[in-house]
């Protein structure tokens, strides 16, 4: 009998498979690495001379430096707040030398607090004079900007109930509603910027145990969310 002819896959050439998938795989790691905005430069010297000892590329007494590019792909460029900033350093300088004012970035979002006592009197919502020069030029400061602008009304945890708010969820959102309806008629801000909404002391930043956390908590936020460039 004839022997049967061996196929071409039974003569060595398994091996190919294996090696075309071990360097494929090598190549996504690569470019994966050459993406990143920021090397450790260490590590990926020490796995570059490990794969090259593997080849037999990298003799015991090679000492060829090795060079590691800087990545060819360019960082991505933060989005929102981080890629504004600097159209935002009025308003950061305004509210980081007014007292009663803080603020932070929130991911692509700028968050001002506003304290209780610099725009309102206890238990009330309507916006007290003494407020009104520091609301006109965080108005202003407002106005260079083109983020969507919403007001947020926070209170304690302490009842109130008189007869013009029954509750701290109605208080909370007349403060915020009268902070809007300011930013609109004498700030000049566009209403199509702006909403208002009231949380009582559904969020607090501190916990109601005293009075100075509880000061605190009575605030207003104006959360600025800016449009994508």
């Amino acid at each position: 009998m004839k022997r049967r002819s061996k196929a071409p896959e039974e003569t060595g050439g398994k091996w190919l498979l294996t090696f075309n998938d071990m360097v494929t795989l090598l190549l996504t790691f690569f470019v994966l690495i050459l993406s990143m905005s920021d090397l450790d430069k260490g590590k990926v010297i020490e796995m570059t001379q490990a794969v090259r000892q593997a080849f037999g590329m990298l003799g015991a007494g090679d000492r060829t430096a090795v060079r590691v590019f800087d990545p060819f792909v360019l960082p991505v460029t933060p989005r929102g707040f981080g890629s504004g900033k600097e159209r935002l350093a009025g308003l950061i300088s305004f509210v980081d030398r007014t007292e009663k004012m803080d603020w932070k970035a929130i991911d692509d979002r700028m968050l001002i607090s506003l304290d209780e006592d610099f725009l309102y009197k206890s238990g009330s919502a309507e916006i007290d004079p003494k407020s009104h020069l520091g609301l006109k030029t965080l108005c202003s400061e407002l106005g260079k900007t083109d983020s969507l602008i919403r007001v947020e009304g926070h209170t304690d945890d302490v009842p109130i109930s008189n007869g013009k708010f029954p509750s701290n969820w109605e208080l909370s959102t007349a403060r915020a509603v009268n902070v809007g309806r300011y930013f609109i008629t004498e700030g000049g801000i566009s209403p199509e910027r702006l909403s208002a909404a009231g949380y009582a002391d559904s969020k607090p930043v501190s916990p109601n145990i005293d009075e100075c956390s509880r000061a605190q908590n009575r605030r207003v936020d104006i959360i600025l969310t800016f449009k994508e460039k």
